[in-house]
């Protein structure tokens, strides 16, 4: 059973501008989109959100937020779509694993 116990504990390291923080990860197999609702709705020990996630930037664009993962090859940031499609996308699909470290990465929409 310890095969279970493992498979129960993952985590993912989450940086969003200065802030790098360990975050467990309830269900690996949730689409990208709820993911990502967690984090934003995720309070830390003292009650308060982990991350201050502005709803607009600097000139009142709305902003959406998307996970980022390093490549490690041509050494930058790849955005993690939810969606591909009509297909919500999954952390497997990106191949992101237990203790990877991923960057939430604000992205301005037009209004």
């Amino acid at each position: 059973m310890m095969e279970n116990e493992s498979e129960s504990e993952y985590f993912l390291y989450l940086s969003y501008k200065d802030r790098t923080v360990k975050f467990r990860v309830q269900n690996p197999d949730l689409p990208l989109s709820q993911l990502m609702s967690n984090v934003k709705h995720a309070t830390g020990k003292d009650g308060k959100l982990i991350f201050d996630f502005p709803s607009v930037d600097r000139t009142g664009a709305p902003l959406d937020y998307f996970f980022g993962k390093e490549d490690t090859q041509i050494n930058e940031t790849r955005i993690l779509r939810p969606r591909i499609g009509r297909s919500d996308q999954l952390l497997s699909d990106y191949n992101v694993n237990n203790g990877d470290t991923l960057f939430i990465v604000p992205d301005p929409f037009p209004g």
